[in-house]
């Protein structure tokens, strides 16, 4: 009796240490994957109802488009935009500039967690980041605190040959701002282009404080610098590398945020190519439950 007491009380307190594990961040598919591969539907409707029908979460914005009439139709299907993507210039006067009609979205999504992702250019400022950083830090202080009001937040998207291309210089200018609101992307295939992937766990500890996105697909290791896209961007579990191992290394690291899908570039039929990299999110989502 004393011996099925104790076993009792070990079973009971395995249980209770015993965590439940989910990978439920948001999963989305950047605009590319909706738009430029081949067979892709042609209006917004047709593209948020095969997201829908997938299983994705949501598609993200983009300056390109219409982005009210695309929230219209992700809000009939049920469907989020957790992103969206627009570019903004440092002038060799010193400016910044930016499309505005990013500003009314920001409104239309009020209270909604918006993400808005700035690709960044600049000419002469490419050669003077200090007085650069400077500009764009002022310019991003304001722009925070607008977005603020409307419950989104703001980053800084790295990309190859912008003004930011690297991570760290992501971070040195959200330290800059200093707004809760301001942060960073985790941005895969740019990262392996611009820096390689050796370092990739170190590049996301350092994002991890400033980290509001992250964005993945299928992709090659090795000599990255030197690939070209067809082998930095694909269908996600397509590639050598292991990109379960980065998105269990973010879960683990307890980022709570959404997961991009990457699609540029992808040639193959755009249902065909998203059904697979829905597929692999599904079995990541398993094999980390189990873990």
């Amino acid at each position: 009796m004393k011996k099925l007491s104790i076993l009792m009380i070990s079973v009971l307190l395995l249980s209770c240490n015993t965590r439940e594990k989910y990978l439920d961040n948001v999963f989305y598919v950047f605009n590319n994957g909706v738009r430029t591969l081949p067979n892709a539907p042609g209006d917004y409707d047709s593209q948020a109802a095969l997201v829908k029908r997938l299983g994705y979460d949501g598609i993200s914005g983009h300056i390109s488009q219409l982005n009210s009439e695309l929230k219209a139709a992700l809000d009939k299907h049920e469907l989020r935009m957790p992103e969206v993507y627009f570019g903004l210039t440092i002038t060799n006067e010193g400016q910044v500039e930016y499309d505005k009609a990013i500003d009314e979205l920001v409104k239309i999504c009020k209270d909604q967690d918006l993400l808005v992702a700035f690709f960044t250019n600049a000419d002469k400022y490419s050669w003077k980041q200090m007085e650069g950083d400077k500009i764009l830090a002022e310019f991003l202080k304001e722009y925070a605190d607008f977005a603020q009001e409307y419950g989104a937040k703001v980053a800084v998207y790295p990309h190859v040959n912008n003004y930011c291309e690297t991570i760290d210089h992501c971070i040195k200018i959200a330290q800059l701002v200093d707004r809760s609101n301001m942060g960073v992307i985790y941005n895969t295939c740019h990262l392996f282009k611009v820096e390689g992937d050796d370092d990739w766990r170190k590049k996301a500890e350092q994002a991890l404080p400033y980290l509001f996105m992250v964005s993945i697909n299928g992709i090659d290791s090795g000599d990255t610098q030197n690939m070209g896209w067809d082998r930095l961007i694909r269908p996600l579990g397509e590639g050598s590398f292991d990109t379960y191992e980065l998105v269990k290394f973010f879960k683990d690291k307890g980022f709570a945020g959404p997961f991009g899908l990457q699609c540029y570039g992808i040639t193959e039929d755009c249902e065909i190519a998203l059904a697979k990299s829905i597929k692999t999110w599904r079995s990541y989502q398993e094999r980390y439950s189990q873990e």
